[in-house]
């Protein structure tokens, strides 16, 4: 998915507002990728609390995802695909 969304926001005919949607997005899954590590070496490292604090961060990246699909979905209703037509 993240090499789809790449190519979508590379795309020169976007508008700025569909490219930065894109962006964060891109940026949110890779973050939410990171926390889940740093909540593992917590706990491996005997911090339980501070693995809890990379747990709720992962979640709430969760529901930032979740929103920003929700937007681009809207933004991507009108956008004519370049697929070919049978």
């Amino acid at each position: 998915m993240s090499n789809s969304l790449r190519s979508l926001r590379e795309e020169r005919r976007l508008d700025q507002t569909l490219q930065n949607l894109l962006r964060a997005l891109l940026l949110n899954f890779e973050l939410r990728g990171r926390y889940r590590v740093f909540e593992f070496e917590a706990t491996q490292d005997g911090h339980s609390e501070i693995a809890q604090t990379f747990k709720d961060l992962r979640r709430a990246e969760t529901v930032q995802i979740t929103a920003l699909l929700s937007s681009l979905q809207q933004q991507l209703e009108g956008f004519e695909s370049p697929l070919p037509s049978d």
